[in-house]
């Protein structure tokens, strides 16, 4: 059986860091089923908004609009970076301008911003790991810039955290907003250096490559996502199929990187099929490859960081049928 039940007061306490786009609502949609379910004693201690797939005001509505169709308002929510540590040139959002495919009207925002806990997220990470030291897992899916922040406001942060996820960067230079660099990593670099680079951590990391849809091999096409995934009749097929009908319009295939990690950290014996380990860090100067995540191939230094190289599809495609309300049964 997949679920477990509470043993006392041992949660697997979690941080969800997020710039919520459509990948990112299945994400979190995920980690709140497996609390619901009990999984593997999974406690969302709360979620931590950050600037990227769109602006920190979109991104905090587009989390009340999750947290409200899982009916799950207690779970408190932070404001966090609205800029990157240093300007970019990123103008292309694949969800929309407001990270929900530009379907939904803004009426009522002054009153969601009211639902905002009053600290910042970047406090917020830093008592969550002081109140549960070495017991909570930040599960990052957004650019790194609160994170970051964090290890540089609290130099004993990094001795707190259990252990980090991270959707991001590139195992083999494919990029997808530059030719060689992944989103998360190029929208904030300099965060994504700094958080990669803090070898106290433990680090798991989903780079863009094992995400790619490949037509020659298993991908989840967007048929499937639109007929089998949402044949299931309740609130959140019906939040999430116009927004995604709206930002895959032009594709054929159905890409939650955000939910594919969160899967790997909640079913790593279902959907990490490959991984390793390397030491990493980003590329900040470059003319070309800034932003683009540095594997050390020759081993001159120590291993810093797991790597995901191989993700199981067909598993995954179980568990997003969990997160959307099938039986649990799906993933036995």
């Amino acid at each position: 059986m997949l679920t477990n039940a509470i043993d006392g007061d041992s949660h697997n306490f979690v941080v969800f860091d997020t710039d919520v786009g459509t990948d990112d609502a299945w994400a979190l949609l995920m980690l709140i089923r497996a609390e619901q379910e009990k999984l593997k004693n999974v406690k969302i201690l709360g979620v931590t908004c950050v600037h990227g797939n769109t602006q920190i005001q979109h991104v905090v509505r587009n989390v009340f609009r999750v947290l409200d169709v899982a009916k799950r308002s207690d779970i408190p929510v932070f404001k966090g970076a609205s800029s990157p540590l240093l300007p970019n040139s990123v103008k292309d959002f694949f969800h929309g301008d407001d990270g929900f495919g530009d379907i939904y009207d803004h009426e009522g925002d002054e009153q969601v911003m009211s639902r905002l806990q009053e600290k910042h997220a970047v406090t917020a990470l830093y008592e969550f790991a002081s109140k549960f030291p070495k017991r909570v897992s930040f599960v990052l899916v957004g650019p790194l810039t609160n994170f970051a922040l964090c290890l540089k406001m609290y130099p004993d942060f990094a001795e707190k955290v259990k252990d980090v996820y991270i959707m991001g960067g590139n195992r083999k230079g494919v990029g997808n907003i530059t030719a060689c660099a992944e989103f998360n990593f190029y929208f904030d670099p300099e965060a994504a250096f700094i958080v990669t680079n803090e070898d106290r951590i433990t680090k798991t990391i989903l780079p863009w490559e094992p995400c790619v849809p490949n037509p020659k091999k298993n991908h989840i096409t967007l048929e499937w996502r639109l007929k089998t995934l949402s044949a299931i009749n309740n609130q959140i097929i019906h939040l999430m199929d116009p927004v995604e009908k709206k930002c895959y319009e032009s594709f054929t295939a159905w890409c939650p990187c955000d939910a594919y990690l969160t899967a790997a950290f909640l079913f790593p014996e279902l959907i990490i099929k490959k991984d390793s380990k390397c030491h990493i860090s980003v590329e900040l100067g470059g003319t070309h490859t800034r932003g683009l995540m540095i594997l050390d191939h020759i081993k001159e230094k120590s291993d810093n960081a797991r790597i995901i190289e191989t993700i199981d599809l067909e598993n995954f495609k179980k568990v997003a049928m969990w997160v959307a309300g099938y039986d649990v049964n799906v993933l036995i």
